[in-house]
């Protein structure tokens, strides 16, 4: 990264937390009549500290079941070293599951049986993403489309209304679950379907978010560094058609997107992409990925600018120097055979459009999908990456048109060894995509 860019991003940092008054945040000690301005008197609720002032502190260890809107100023910990937690899980008091037909249950999601993030403003807020087993950490729950589509044990299933002229409020007041055993022995919640945050001209640093339809909204002069984003997506999206949806950190292209850094964060088990850049109406500006960890998404990084304009690009914009962990195999979801599970999916219109994917290491899973639209593959700038892969394991994958792609060999075939045609395989992947520096390491099953 250039040192006039550098400066520009450390400049964001120091800009968003100076100038104003501290509120510390406690959601086990604290109490909204507080004041909020000591940690002896601090205040319950984040959504009272946004109303009292721009640098909030929430209390280390504690659970906050809210999202947060923050458009200037900072968020971040105090008291401790293990993060806040800021949560979207909707937690079953007694469990009280029906069975409705073999092997098919269903639960109220509106009746009070629950603790954790139970907002009854809408009950949009319980289009749920998934199933968490609290007791074992394990992410469960296929969502399918239509209620005969119920087959196999945690696919879960909730309307067959998916526009915006069919769906109503009531369509998400129960959740079906198919499961063999009886779910009134498991300690279950669920995911709800609001965004954790949304953010612009702000930090956050050093919290967690967890349980949540959506991730991390952001826009221009964020920095969120430090943090664990885990368990976000896989709801609904009422749309025009059925579509479900949930990316951990994005950062969607509105007219004159700029300036944002995103460093050293773990992201974990999201439905779509962990972390992601996309839309369609301008070019973004100074947007930088770095030094992060990303573990087992649907997709590691997606970069999306559809848009047939030549002049819009990505400027100054990096992944960089992150670690990516079987993303490109699974998204922790339970999802079997999705056609973009990837490390990187490069989505842009005319190919090549200047995001530069440097200096990553890529660990386990598929590599590389892209839309084959009028550039063919040819989607970045590829600079001294690393991808551990497995054979059987795809090198490039198309997601649209036909089912174009390239494995790691499992069979010499043609060649007189299986290293030769491993090694043709690289370079057909090398051709179509431009990439000419990535090192490609086999590994052993």
């Amino acid at each position: 990264m250039n040192r006039k860019l550098l400066l520009l991003l450390t400049c964001i940092i120091m800009s968003t937390s100076c100038f104003s008054e501290a509120v510390y945040v406690s959601s086990s000690k604290g109490n909204d009549s507080n004041s909020g301005l000591t940690q002896n008197a601090p205040l319950k609720t984040i959504a009272k500290a946004l109303k009292t002032g721009d640098v909030i502190y929430l209390k280390s260890g504690d659970i906050f079941y809210e999202n947060v809107v923050i458009r200037r100023g900072s968020l971040s910990k105090y008291g401790g070293t293990a993060l806040p937690v800021v949560s979207g899980y909707k937690r079953i008091k007694k469990p009280n599951w029906e069975k409705v037909e073999e092997n098919i249950w269903r639960i109220s999601l509106t009746d009070g049986n629950y603790t954790g993030f139970d907002r009854r403003v809408s009950s949009m807020s319980n289009n749920i993403g998934c199933v968490h087993e609290y007791d074992k950490d394990l992410i469960h729950g296929r969502k399918v489309q239509f209620k005969k589509e119920l087959k196999e044990d945690w696919d879960i299933w909730q309307t067959e209304h998916h526009t915006k002229e069919e769906t109503v409020a009531a369509d998400f007041d129960y959740v079906y679950l198919f499961l063999h055993e009886d779910p009134n022995n498991l300690k279950l919640e669920f995911s709800t379907g609001f965004t954790a945050v949304e953010i612009s001209n702000a930090t956050i640093d050093g919290i967690r978010f967890e349980g949540f339809g959506f991730g991390i909204s952001a826009g221009s002069r964020t920095t969120i560094k430090n943090c664990e984003i885990d368990a976000m997506g896989g709801k609904v999206q009422i749309t025009s058609g059925y579509v479900c949806y949930g990316n951990g950190i994005e950062f969607w292209i509105t007219k004159g997107l700029h300036d944002a850094l995103v460093e050293n964060n773990l992201i974990s088990r999201c439905y779509d992409a962990g972390c992601t850049i996309q839309g369609r109406v301008d070019s973004p500006r100074n947007i930088v990925f770095r030094k992060n960890t990303i573990v087992e998404c649907c997709e590691a990084w997606e970069d999306f600018l559809t848009n047939q304009d030549p002049n819009m690009k990505f400027i100054n914009c990096y992944f960089e120097d992150n670690i990516v962990v079987n993303s490109g195999n699974t998204s922790g979801f339970g999802y079997k055979n999705r056609s973009k599970y990837c490390h990187v999916l490069g989505n842009n219109f005319l190919g090549n459009r200047g995001m530069v994917i440097r200096r990553n290491t890529f660990v386990g899973g598929n590599f590389l999908c892209a839309a084959k639209f009028d550039g063919a593959f040819k989607s970045n700038i590829w600079i001294d990456n690393t991808c551990y892969i497995k054979r059987g394991e795809w090198l490039l994958r198309c997601i649209n048109k036909g089912n174009e792609w390239i494995k790691v060999p499992t069979e010499k075939g043609n060649f007189a060894t299986l290293a030769e045609a491993t090694d043709d395989a690289i370079n057909k992947y090398r051709e179509l995509t431009g990439d000419t520096s990535t090192k490609f390491i086999i590994m052993k099953d």
